[in-house]
């Protein structure tokens, strides 16, 4: 069984209190089954399929995120994201080149 990747989830560590970041649903089942802090829940099932799903290819890794993180915060122990200031300073806009490869032009 290969492991899914997805983008990384802040949650605290019921034991250590440690901040953990899991970035795969192998790790997020781990600590389902084995820190969970709380052993029932609606959301906490939910995300124990969808993990499942996941591993069996039948969801993608960024649903079996969705659930993991509403697991997490039922259990009280989801990390918010930082959020984003958008970027200070003059920003350089892209703009596509009139010129095909190489410098040639195009028609």
């Amino acid at each position: 069984m290969k492991d899914r990747r997805f983008n990384a989830v802040r949650i605290v560590a019921s034991k250590t209190g440690r901040m953990l970041v899991v970035t795969s649903v192998l790790r997020a089942v781990e600590q389902l089954l084995n820190y969970w802090p709380v052993e029932q829940g609606e959301k906490l099932s939910v995300a124990r399929r969808a993990l499942l799903l996941c591993l069996e290819r039948k969801l993608s890794p960024a649903d079996a995120r969705g659930a993991f993180i509403e697991a997490a915060k039922e259990a009280g122990n989801y990390v918010d994201e930082p959020m984003r200031l958008p970027p200070a300073g003059n920003v350089k806009k892209w703009h596509k080149s009139k010129r095909g490869c190489f410098g040639i032009n195009r028609p």
